[in-house]
């Protein structure tokens, strides 16, 4: 008995103080929706200290890597694939390039590298890299 007396003092309570932040009708209020800002990854990894870039990139071979970077058409091809979701046949459109001749350039960085960029993990830790050799 002590029990059930208990527990509608403790429902009634929520219901104050769901009355307390709702309006006439009992419908809480909006929320103003909180938009997250976007973290440029450049900006991210500019924040590093010089020991903990050094350790990023101590791991790759940054000779394969300056190849391409510095290789301004592929790195156009990469822009703009990054650019379009990592879509290869809308890349190729955008690029009024035949899809084959993207897939050959992504291969080829492949080839170099040992990265494909149609996997999202690769292309997230092709792009640090990438800021990385331009901080430097």
């Amino acid at each position: 008995m002590e029990n059930t007396e208990n527990s509608k003092k403790a429902s009634e309570n929520s219901v104050k103080k769901i009355g307390k932040n709702s309006d006439s009708c009992g419908n809480m209020p909006q929320r103003t929706p909180v938009l997250p800002k976007n973290i440029s990854l450049s900006e991210l990894v500019s924040n590093l200290t010089r020991s903990q870039r050094e350790r990023l990139i101590s791991g790759y071979d940054v000779k394969s890597f300056a190849r391409i970077f510095e290789h301004a058409d592929l790195m156009l091809t990469v822009d703009a694939f990054f650019e379009n979701g990592m879509n290869v046949s809308e890349t190729s459109r955008r690029l009024y390039m035949h899809r084959n001749t993207l897939i050959y350039r992504l291969n080829k960085i492949q080839k170099s590298t040992g990265f494909d960029l149609r996997n999202f993990e690769t292309a997230v830790t092709f792009q640090i890299l990438r800021i990385l050799y331009e901080l430097k």
